[in-house]
């Protein structure tokens, strides 16, 4: 079956919370230092609302026969001044429903992401994975991403 992919609207908000959640439960469950705070939710939702507006943010959904299948929330970021790439695209979130992985679900959200990055003049894009989701970032690199970056993390005593 074919799936659709589009710009998210205002309809589509509950189904994307849906996922995001189950996206902060993985990574939670993989790497206790992303689990949600306990009000995620509430913000989360309201952000949404408010970000869906913002012509530097984009939020695309997958869908089949009318049932979300994924989505992916872009944003254009700009870089340091110091940088010559004045901005650049940023994955925020991708999440493929686990049925339906290795479908071309995120291949196909992530083509369309592309596509509204180059309508834009947007050059490049960004995007981090948790290094316990090691299928991530196969997935990202089998696209064209290479690494140019690691984030380290320390705990402050």
């Amino acid at each position: 079956m074919k799936v659709l992919v589009r710009r998210a609207g205002r309809r589509d908000l509950d189904g994307i919370h849906a996922r995001w959640l189950r996206l902060r439960e993985a990574e939670a469950k993989a790497d206790a230092r992303f689990a949600p705070s306990k009000n995620a939710d509430p913000i989360a939702r309201d952000h949404r609302e408010l970000i869906l507006a913002d012509p530097r943010t984009a939020f695309f959904v997958a869908e089949e026969r009318g049932e979300l299948a994924g989505f992916l929330h872009a944003q254009i970021d700009q870089n340091d001044p110091s940088y010559e790439l004045e901005r650049y695209g940023r994955l925020v979130d991708v999440y493929v429903d686990e049925t339906r992985r290795r479908q071309g679900v995120g291949t196909a959200l992530l083509r369309c992401c592309v596509e509204w990055f180059a309508s834009l003049g947007v050059r490049e894009y960004r995007v981090r994975t948790p290094i316990a989701h090691p299928d991530a970032r196969t997935f990202f690199e089998r696209a064209g991403a290479t690494v140019v970056s690691t984030t380290l993390t320390a705990r402050v005593e």
